[in-house]
């Protein structure tokens, strides 16, 4: 469905006022600063500074706002923008966990609440969702994604649109400006290190990478991040190709394109320009609305317009393109923000949608001889671990204004618990570093003796937040040596081991899932991470997340995804890849489990061949067999039997949340088009061949149930 951003109903508007502007005017529109300073003032006043970026509160924005609709000539409001890339006061889970939900209404929802507090701020424009598709998990900002694959991440990347651009009720426009990122490529960052090229085969940008972004754009996101990397050889910020003929011309993109910070300036250091100057003409003609930060535009447009037209032609677009979407905005009828703001943040009804969404997107891994849940018995448990108490570690990457104060951490929630009886020491750090006093071991034994008296140990270990997110890249995706070297001591006691696995990524941890009985990924869960843990531990609910992406058993694996090509030599008759690792993934993408037992009808079609107008129908019928309620993701992925250029073994194309009673069985269906099967061929265009398919349905990639029909 195409929900575009379309600027007809407010161009009328902005024309006018561009006609009244002077030059000087309108390249201020086009000018984004990332901090308010008071020397800046006077630039204000002269209209010469059109947004801004990490304005500290909502008394300065109302300050700035103030100056720009009632102090300049023409009194044109700001757009003031933040980064709130999992909440803004109360935190949600980061965006790869909340994906692992599986469940598009509850991002949305989380979305819009996240929107509507960064209203309250003064904040009236949003610099996500973060839609990179990323398969290397080194990439410290896969965190901020929805995963690997093009066909959720399309639907996760339209949820989270949505969401920030919910329309307020009191003013009847949106609360937020969304604006996706980082246009285009980015998951593609070389060996996962931040700021490296980006390079990859045509046929596989276009078919795997390329469908997020649009999907964003259609979902009817007012502005898109251009990204400071270069994609094959051409930085992004000065592509006229990306930010015009195929975000604009192909796709239809209306709104406005910002670039990502200082990388218009940037261009000179991908040596593409040679000065500043250059830079700014370059950048503004490929489509490069909005400079963040860099300062050139400001600096250098206005002396270039006087003698070049095509630049003043160009500089007349983007000022349209800002203004139409501050009038969709309805800045100009509402510029200012309740100071008195308070009682709109870390509400119980967000507080509720965030543990909801927690809850749901925790993933089982591992539960050996059913050991979890745990019986309200009153039997003694160790809770261990550095991140058992941790509250700024849990934070999440991209904290926004959040407050680690208000996390609710593992220990807290349970110590509430009253069927158990609960032991703590906190066991080690997360790593040993230069804060570290001796060897980090010193509490090793203190936690043995507890162990052997305990009957039970909960291990909390993972990644602090710190350790993701942007220059947060990695090249060893183990526990590391301090945590890893705890748990075998722990494992000394020969008692059950509970592991709670917290990370915004995948993680390399064969070693936990062997010395563990049971593994629960918690990830960076938000402001309610430690009660929705005590619910899944306790088994009030059962989990119910998939993974959106492959956990790897070694980081030397990677990158390692599901979406693979067959190859000449298949890895069904030629399995050994590596002579030191097992060459499968750990999990595998939409792999996770629940409390209950599910079994699976075989695949029933509605027909068995198909013409290029008709529809195809896939149904099964999924039953619990236990005596447990939980939540089952039906995932639905096809195979391209034989096809002029090679395509994927599977490929993702449908999937549905289900919930089921104890005992309780459903039918679920899944109707397709033709195009749905859709290839990029060699003319780098879309292409549906005649030919035999196979559908597949199951709990997670490696399903073999499946049923075929005959496309002609």
């Amino acid at each position: 469905m195409d929900n575009k951003f379309r600027s007809a109903p407010y161009m009328d508007k902005a024309k006018e006022l561009l006609s009244k502007m002077t030059l000087t005017e309108k390249i201020g529109q086009l000018v984004l600063f990332g901090s308010f300073k008071h020397n800046r003032l006077d630039s204000l006043k002269e209209g010469k500074i059109g947004s801004f970026l990490n304005i500290p509160d909502v008394k300065t924005a109302n300050e700035v706002q103030r100056i720009a609709v009632e102090e300049t000539r023409l009194g044109i409001p700001l757009l003031i923008g933040h980064d709130v890339v999992h909440g803004d006061r109360t935190m949600f889970p980061v965006p790869l966990a909340g994906s692992a939900s599986f469940d598009l209404e509850k991002i949305e929802k989380a979305e819009m609440i996240a929107a509507k507090e960064a209203y309250y701020e003064g904040i009236n424009w949003i610099y996500s969702p973060m839609i990179d598709i990323a398969r290397d998990p080194r990439w410290g900002r896969i965190a901020e994604g929805a995963g690997e694959d093009k066909f959720y991440g399309s639907k996760v990347a339209a949820a989270r649109v949505r969401g920030f651009q919910t329309i307020n009720p009191d003013t009847g426009n949106p609360y937020t400006a969304a604006c996706f990122k980082h246009y285009c490529g980015y998951g593609l960052s070389e060996a996962g290190r931040d700021y490296e090229a980006c390079d990859i085969g045509e046929r596989t940008l276009y078919g795997e990478y390329l469908p997020v972004y649009k999907a964003a754009s259609d979902a009817g996101s007012m502005t898109c991040m251009s990204s400071f990397n270069t994609l094959n050889g051409v930085p992004v910020s000065g592509s006229r190709y990306y930010l015009t003929e195929l975000l604009r011309e192909k796709w239809g993109f209306e709104g406005a394109v910002v670039s990502d910070w200082e990388s218009v300036m940037e261009l000179i250091y991908h040596r593409v320009t040679g000065s500043d100057a250059e830079s700014a003409s370059v950048a503004l003609k490929a489509g490069c609305d909005i400079d963040m930060h860099s300062g050139v535009y400001e600096a250098h447009l206005e002396s270039l317009a006087a003698n070049d037209p095509e630049l003043i032609e160009a500089i007349d677009t983007s000022v349209l393109r800002v203004l139409c979407v501050k009038i969709a905005l309805g800045l100009f009828e509402d510029p200012y923000r309740d100071e008195d703001n308070a009682k709109y943040f870390l509400t119980e009804e967000h507080r509720a949608v965030s543990r909801d969404l927690a809850e749901n997107c925790m993933v089982l891994l591992k539960n050996e001889d059913g050991i979890l849940p745990i019986k309200r018995d009153g039997k003694k448990w160790l809770l261990t671990g550095p991140l058992a108490d941790a509250k700024r570690e849990n934070m999440g990457i991209w904290g926004g204004r959040g407050d680690p104060e208000t996390i609710v951490t593992i220990k807290a929630a349970l110590e509430k618990e009253a069927g158990i009886s609960l032991e703590y020491v906190k066991g080690c750090a997360p790593e040993v570093d230069e804060d570290t006093v001796g060897d980090g071991k010193e509490e090793f034994a203190n936690a043995l003796e507890l162990a052997n008296n305990c009957d039970g140990i909960i291990y909390v270990c993972g990644e602090p937040c710190q350790w993701a997110g942007e220059g947060g890249g990695r090249v060893d995706l183990s526990l590391g040596d301090l945590q890893s070297e705890y748990l075998e001591e722990l494992k000394k006691a020969g008692k059950p081991i509970v592991t709670v696995l917290l990370t915004a990524r995948p993680l390399a941890v064969q070693n936990v899932h062997d010395l563990s009985d049971a593994v629960l990924l918690g990830w960076q869960g938000g402001v309610e991470l430690g009660n929705a843990v005590k619910t899944l531990l306790m088994g009030d609910k059962s989990p119910s997340g998939r993974l959106p992406v492959t956990f790897p058993r070694h980081t030397g694996q990677i990158p390692l995804y599901y979406a693979n090509l067959s190859g000449g030599r298949p890895r069904w008759k030629y399995p050994r890849r590596y002579r030191d690792c097992d060459s499968s993934p750990l999990y595998p993408f939409g792999f996770g489990l629940t409390y209950g037992n599910v079994e699976y009808s075989p695949v029933t079609l509605d027909k068995t061949e198909i013409g290029m107008n008709d529809t195809v129908t896939a149904t099964v019928t999924v039953k619990n067999t236990s005596d447990v309620a939980i939540k089952e993701v039906v995932q639905v992925y096809f195979r391209d039997i034989v096809s002029s250029v090679a395509t994927p073994e599977k490929l993702l194309c449908g999937f549905e949340k289900i919930d089921l009673g104890a005992g309780e069985e459903k039918t679920v269906s899944f109707t397709f088009k033709p195009e749905d099967f859709a290839f990029i061929g060699t003319d780098l265009k879309p292409v549906v061949e005649p030919g035999t398919f196979v559908l597949f349905i199951g709990g997670d990639c490696t399903t073999e149930n499946y049923a075929s029909f005959d496309l002609i």
